[in-house]
C-alpha cells in the first residue's frame, strides 16, 4: 500500500504563511469553537493547504460524485431499514399465522434502528483508525450480503437476524456519509454541503421508499430485497472508482485553536486565512486515479480509533452534547414509531387502502427535501455569514441553534395531530398521515442537521467521536422510544402515545433556549478536555 506522510511542519509553515492571511489576537478566539469566520471577506477553515491529497482541495465534480455515491449508499441502507414499513402488510398474515404478535412485526424495524448505532460503534473508530474509504467498502459488502440474507429467509427469525445485518451496515450511513461530506467543505459551507447530500439522500430513499409497496407487489417481496442487493452491487462499483480517502491530518491550528506565534507582548496570535494557495504537485503527491484507488493512506492507527471510541464516551458528559444527542435520539425514535404504525392504519377501516398502496404515505418527504433542506442548509450557513459581519467577523457555534425553531414547533404539532387521527380516523382524513410522515421527518432532519453542524462547529478536532457519539447512541435511544411503542399504544391509545411524544419533542427543544444562551460558557470549560495531552 502506497503511504503518503505528513507535510513537514517548515513546508506546513510555510503554505500558511503564501497564503495571505491575516492575525487576530488569540483571546478573540480564545473559546474552542469560537472563530474569525469574515475578516473583510470570508475566513477558510479548516486553514487551506496546497496539498492536491487535502479532501478540501478536490475539484468540484469529484465533490459531487462523492456525494452522489455516498447517497445512494445511504438511500439503500436506509430504504432497506425504513422502507419495510410499507411491506408489513405482506409479512403480517404469515407471520401471525406463526404465532407472532404484532409487537413481534414492529422489532422488523427497531431491532435493525440498534443495529445502526452498534454499527456505528464498529465502524466509526476503524473509520478513524484506517480510513473511510475501507469502511464504506467494507459496509457495502454487508449490506448486499444482508440484502440476499433477507431475499432467501425461511422464517421470522431468520428475517430478522438479516435484517439486523442490514442495520449494521445502514449505520454507516448515519455518521460515515456526514463524516465524508464534512471533511471536503470549509466551515462556511459545511451545511450547504449537509443539505445537498441530505436533499439527493432523502429523495432517492423517498421514491425508493414509496414505491416499496408496489414493487414488492410485482416481484415479490423477497426480490425486493433482491433489488436492493443488485442496486448495492452496482454502487460498490461506484464507490470503489468515484469516493477516494478523505482522512487527512490537520493540526488544532488550522481551526484556529492554537499557534505558536506571538504578538509584541507575547500574546498568542491566531492566523486567519482569505485566500487558498495554488495547488503544489512538486512538494506533495499530486491526485491521480491511482492515488484515489488505494483502499487507505499512509499506516493504520489503531491507538487512535481506540482513543476515538473512548472520547466519544467522554462527550457524554459535555451537556449541550448530551443535549443535542436527546434530542437526535427521540425525533428519530418517533420518526420511527410513525413510520411503523401508519401501514396498520391506512389499511384499514375507514381508509381501506390496498397493501400495495400504504408506501405511498411516504411521498410528502420528497417536498420535505426540496423546501426544508435548503432551509437548514444553505439558510443556516448564510444566517452564520449575517451573525459574524455584526459581530467583528466572530461565528459563535450557537447561531446554528436559531434554525431549530421551526422543525419544534413543526414536530410537536404533527405528533399530537397524529395520535388523534389515528385514535379517531373516522374523524380525520388520510392525508393527515401524508402530512405525519412528511412533517414529523422534517423535525428529525432539523434536529439532525442542527445537532450535525452545531457540535462539528463547537469541537472541531473531535469530528470522529462526535459523530459516533450523535448516530450510535441516538440509534440507541431511538431504539428506547421505538421498542416499546406497541405496549404503549395498548396501553396510553395512539392520542396518549404521541401526546407524550409531542410533549418530549417541545420539552427538549426548550432546552435549546438554555444551550443557545449558556453554550459558550458550557464550550469554555468543556474545551479543555475535548484536546489530546500533545495538543
Amino acid at each position: 500500500m502506497e503511504d503518503h506522510k505528513s507535510l513537514p511542519s517548515h513546508v506546513e509553515h510555510v503554505d500558511i504563511e503564501n497564503a495571505k492571511g491575516h492575525e487576530i489576537a488569540k483571546e478573540d478566539v480564545a473559546v474552542m469553537g469560537t472563530v474569525k469566520l469574515t475578516d473583510g471577506q470570508i475566513v477558510y477553515i479548516p486553514t487551506p493547504t496546497a496539498d492536491p491529497q487535502d479532501p478540501l482541495n478536490m475539484p468540484t465534480w469529484q465533490k459531487t460524485m462523492v456525494i452522489i455515491v455516498i447517497s445512494i449508499f445511504s438511500c439503500l441502507g436506509l430504504s432497506l431499514v425504513s422502507g419495510f414499513g410499507g411491506l408489513l402488510g405482506f409479512y403480517i398474515p404469515e407471520y401471525a399465522a406463526a404465532g407472532k404478535g404484532y409487537a413481534d412485526i414492529t422489532h422488523m424495524m427497531t431491532y435493525p434502528t440498534l443495529f445502526m448505532g452498534i454499527g456505528n460503534l464498529i465502524g466509526m473508530p476503524i473509520a478513524y483508525a484506517v480510513g473511510r474509504r475501507v469502511v464504506l467498502l467494507v459496509s457495502t459488502v454487508i449490506m448486499i450480503v444482508g440484502a440476499i440474507l433477507c431475499a432467501y429467509s425461511k422464517n421470522y427469525e431468520w428475517h430478522l437476524a438479516a435484517r439486523m445485518v442490514i442495520g449494521l451496515s445502514a449505520g454507516q450511513s448515519e455518521a460515515l456519509v456526514p463524516m465524508i461530506t464534512q471533511e471536503i467543505f470549509f466551515l462556511h459551507e459545511r451545511s450547504k454541503g449537509l443539505m445537498i447530500q441530505q436533499t439527493v439522500q432523502v429523495i432517492l430513499t423517498a421514491v425508493w421508499t414509496v414505491f416499496a409497496s408496489p414493487i414488492a407487489a410485482a416481484i415479490t417481496p423477497q426480490w425486493w430485497y433482491g433489488l436492493g442487493a443488485v442496486l448495492s452491487g452496482v454502487q460498490l462499483i461506484l464507490a470503489f472508482f468515484f469516493v477516494p480517502e478523505t482522512k487527512y491530518y490537520r493540526p488544532l491550528s488550522s481551526f484556529q485553536e492554537s499557534d505558536s506565534a506571538s504578538d509584541k507582548d507575547g500574546e498568542p496570535i491566531t492566523r486567519v486565512c482569505t485566500t487558498r494557495p495554488e495547488l503544489d504537485n512538486v512538494n506533495f503527491l499530486p491526485r491521480t486515479l491511482r492515488t484515489d484507488l488505494r483502499l487507505w493512506v499512509g499506516e493504520p492507527e489503531w491507538k487512535k480509533g481506540w482513543q476515538t471510541f473512548v472520547q466519544a464516551f467522554e462527550l457524554l458528559f459535555f451537556p449541550n452534547v448530551l443535549w443535542a444527542l436527546c434530542l437526535n435520539g427521540l425525533t428519530l425514535g418517533v420518526n420511527i414509531a410513525i413510520g411503523t404504525t401508519y401501514g396498520s392504519i391506512i389499511t384499514h377501516a375507514p381508509y381501506n387502502w390496498p397493501d400495495s398502496s400504504a408506501s405511498y404515505v411516504n411521498c410528502g418527504q420528497i417536498i420535505t427535501a426540496l423546501v426544508a433542506l435548503p432551509f437548514f442548509g444553505h439558510g443556516s450557513d448564510r444566517l452564520i455569514r449575517w451573525f459574524a459581519d455584526r459581530r467583528n467577523g466572530l461565528h459563535e457555534p450557537e447561531t446554528r441553534i436559531i434554525p431549530l425553531v421551526l422543525p419544534i414547533i413543526v414536530g410537536v404539532i404533527t405528533a399530537v395531530l397524529y395520535g388523534q387521527g389515528a385514535t379517531h380516523p373516522e374523524s380525520y382524513h388520510w392525508f393527515t398521515y401524508v402530512w405525519a410522515v412528511a412533517a414529523y421527518y422534517f423535525a428529525f432532519v432539523g434536529a439532525n442537521i442542527v445537532a450535525i453542524t452545531y457540535l462539528l462547529d463547537s469541537y472541531p478536532a473531535r469530528a470522529g467521536p462526535l459523530l459516533i457519539i450523535i448516530c450510535a447512541f441516538r440509534g440507541i435511544i431511538s431504539f428506547g422510544v421505538s421498542y416499546g411503542i406497541s405496549p404503549f399504544i395498548e396501553q396510553n391509545g395512539y392520542d396518549g402515545a404521541f401526546n407524550a411524544f409531542g410533549g418530549l419533542t417541545g420539552g427538549l427543544g426548550a432546552l435549546g433556549i438554555f444551550v443557545y444562551i449558556f453554550g459558550k460558557r458550557i464550550r469554555q470549560f468543556t474545551g479543555r478536555f475535548s484536546k489530546d495531552k500533545s495538543e
